[in-house]
């Protein structure tokens, strides 16, 4: 529900509507009660709502969105079209949904710890496989799809957990398991949600920015075809040019999909329970991302409590060049090969 549709519904025009962060107490003709805030997400406000006609509850969405001057307000396209037709019965809808008792995997990792705590009879490391194994085959089936999240961050991935799930014990050694049998739905099940920012093209401007920044691609958050150090690590002409290009804000193109892998990127470090960095931006000279870009790829190790093939791994991933990022397909056997919390040790032969 949008600010504004508040006001549209609301029969009484001498109200003013009070500040967004607080309608606690607003009352839309006489009926739907506004109790108290909730929550807050991205890019809006929950609200608790009372009807107080049928004593039922719901959870209302507000947007603030653009401000709409006064004369904006007076619906002339309605007037001008026809009247709001009632409807000769009451209309029913059935809405199917699914629950997630658990909640989304961000209060998975941070609050849960379920990849750094988990049960004893539990493998933490196959846990973490099984879940970042179904993410990348999320990622891939959208992809195969024509459609790309742009969104992708730990609270867009609802989680249903079992903590009392025992695999069989010859499965505990994962090393001899293959990706179909380390992907077990009755221990994690992860499902993504909240495509409102994904797209149905493989190809993104050079200029959008889309998502969240702590989980954003370095080339949606800096324009490389502006920039003058971007512009000098990525090879411009490697790019197809926008078609539509009105300047060089946005000349070229990138490919959508490593934007999502470069996300995915950063929901490997599930099991650390931070990010590498706040925001990947090249420019920030003295902040750990552009260290670890531009001198140091082994800064990461110092960041982040992790090991050398973990370490590997994320490089693989963490490249500035969307073209040059590690595939889907190659990031499923990497995830699937590497180990997490112990690297393999050499045993060397005396003679």
């Amino acid at each position: 529900m949008s600010l504004h549709i508040v006001l549209l519904l609301d029969t009484d025009t001498s109200k003013r509507l009070c500040s967004p962060d607080n309608l606690n107490g607003y009352i839309i003709n006489d009926r739907f009660h506004f109790l108290k805030k909730s929550g807050a997400g991205t890019y809006g406000l929950i609200y608790l709502v009372l009807d107080k006609r049928t004593g039922a509850q719901y959870a209302a969405k507000m947007n603030p969105g653009m401000h709409i001057r006064t004369r904006e307000l007076n619906l002339s396209a309605v007037k001008k079209d026809g009247e709001l037709c009632p409807f000769p019965r009451e209309i029913v809808i059935h809405l199917k949904v699914h629950t997630h008792p658990n909640g989304d995997l961000f209060g998975q990792i941070i609050d849960e710890q379920i990849f750094r705590c988990p049960p004893i009879y539990q493998n933490k490391e196959l846990l973490m496989k099984n879940c970042m194994l179904q993410l990348i085959q999320a990622i891939s089936f959208c992809a195969k799809n024509g459609v790309y999240h742009c969104d992708m961050k730990p609270e867009n991935v609802m989680v249903t957990y079992d903590p009392n799930y025992r695999r069989r014990t010859e499965d505990l050694d994962h090393r001899t398991l293959t990706v179909e049998e380390i992907v077990d739905y009755a221990e994690l099940r992860v499902s993504l949600i909240d495509f409102g920012l994904s797209m149905t093209s493989s190809l993104i401007c050079c200029n959008a920015c889309r998502g969240l920044r702590f989980y954003m691609a370095p080339e949606r958050i800096v324009n490389f075809n502006t920039n003058r150090l971007a512009k000098s690590l990525a090879d411009m002409n490697e790019f197809p040019d926008n078609p539509d290009a009105t300047n060089e804000l946005n000349q070229k193109l990138f490919p959508t999909l490593p934007g999502d892998i470069w996300s995915l990127g950063v929901f490997i470090n599930i099991s650390c329970s931070r990010n590498p960095w706040p925001i990947a931006n090249i420019n920030d000279l003295h902040e750990a991302f552009s260290n670890y870009m531009l001198s140091d790829r082994l800064i990461i190790r110092t960041i982040l409590p992790i090991l050398q093939q973990f370490s590997q791994l994320l490089d693989l991933i963490f490249v500035l060049k969307p073209k040059n990022r590690i595939s889907l397909l190659e990031l499923q056997e990497q995830v699937f090969k590497c180990h997490f919390f112990h690297d393999p040790v050499e045993v060397k032969i005396s003679t």
